[in-house]
């Protein structure tokens, strides 16, 4: 198997880990791991009465553990019950997507290989997960992703409608002013073309008298 396919298996299986989310763990193991986390920073602390800040949300795992005494400082991050968890978690996701994608049974275990490395959970090559937070609310690296809306709005008039309108407008009331005349339209043209074939023909009069 060549190089440039050992990173595309990475890439995809990376890519697969990266689309997991908190939802996809079920309520009940978020409570559980919520309390654990909250159990853990107590102890790291000392006590309830050395732990100035202690919570877990439950739906996107953002946790927070302050100690009066700055104990907490001592945990590495990949420690934290909450990150240990969430990235087991990405790391199983990934492992999927190498069993479920198009790749050779012989080229499997190179696509494992991969999550590992990139998911080494336990260890300080564990991946740069946003799970300790400031706020309760503050999102972190499994946050459900969030639900963009899409709205349609109806199409605007052009700018020169209006102008159009007012043209016909105008019109309308030019036809009605030709409606209200007296005369039908085509009177004055009708007796314009009687008084030229009258003059046509008292002329031809006059030409024909000169002859004879």
């Amino acid at each position: 198997m060549r190089l440039n396919e050992h990173i595309v298996l990475a890439l995809a299986a990376v890519s697969t880990a990266a689309a997991w989310d908190t939802t996809q763990m079920a309520e009940k193991l978020r409570k559980e791991l919520c309390a654990e986390q909250v159990l853990f920073c107590t102890n790291v602390c000392g006590g309830e009465g050395l732990t100035r800040e202690a919570f877990c949300n439950t739906n996107t795992l953002g946790s927070k553990c302050a100690c009066s005494n700055g104990a907490e400082a001592a945990i590495r991050r990949y420690q934290w019950p909450v990150f240990q968890r969430v990235c087991e978690a990405q790391r199983a996701e990934c492992r999927l997507g190498c069993d479920h994608s198009n790749v050779a049974n012989g080229d499997k275990s190179a696509c494992f290989n991969s999550c590992d490395a990139r998911m080494a959970c336990g260890t300080e090559h564990a991946p740069e997960l946003k799970m300790m937070v400031q706020n309760f609310d503050d999102p972190t690296s499994g946050s459900p992703k969030p639900i963009v809306k899409v709205t349609t709005s109806a199409p605007k008039a052009p700018a020169d409608e209006p102008a159009k309108e007012q043209k016909s407008t105008k019109g309308t009331k030019g036809d009605a002013k030709k409606k209200n005349s007296p005369l039908p339209t085509g009177s004055s043209s009708g007796a314009s073309s009687s008084a030229a074939g009258a003059v046509s023909v008292a002329a031809l009069a006059v030409i024909a008298g000169s002859l004879f």
